[in-house]
């Protein structure tokens, strides 16, 4: 059963409206992260040379690229066909998140024995 059908009906629209601006502040987020991302990886010489356009001369962190979008839409598009219902994408993300969670700690906790 989809999740926007077990609201009751009357706070179903402020549940809807919350939830896409979520989806719309998460999408940004990943977007911004992402061109950072790859701007310092051109700086370092660490990526391959892709089209960087200034969007704004004011602000000199303001970069688009439009190979990278067009990266991220075919990911977003194959992540959402490849999942067959939303219980398996909500699956794959807690297994994601243990992981990104779980990764770092391990990291650290050996730095701190080694150091120890």
């Amino acid at each position: 059963m989809l999740i926007i059908f077990s609201f009751a009906e009357r706070i179903y629209w402020p549940v809807f409206v919350v939830a896409t601006a979520a989806a719309i502040v998460a999408s940004q987020a990943t977007i911004t992260a992402t061109f950072s991302i790859i701007k310092q990886a051109l700086a370092h010489g660490c990526f391959p040379r892709v089209k960087v356009v200034y969007t704004s001369k004011k602000f000199a962190g303001q970069i688009y690229s439009p190979d990278i979008n067009w990266v991220l839409m075919i990911l977003c598009i194959a992540v959402t066909a490849g999942f067959e219902n939303q219980n398996q994408i909500g699956n794959a993300y807690g297994k994601f998140f243990s992981f990104v969670v779980n990764v770092p700690m391990n990291i650290f906790s050996q730095l701190n024995i080694c150091i120890m």
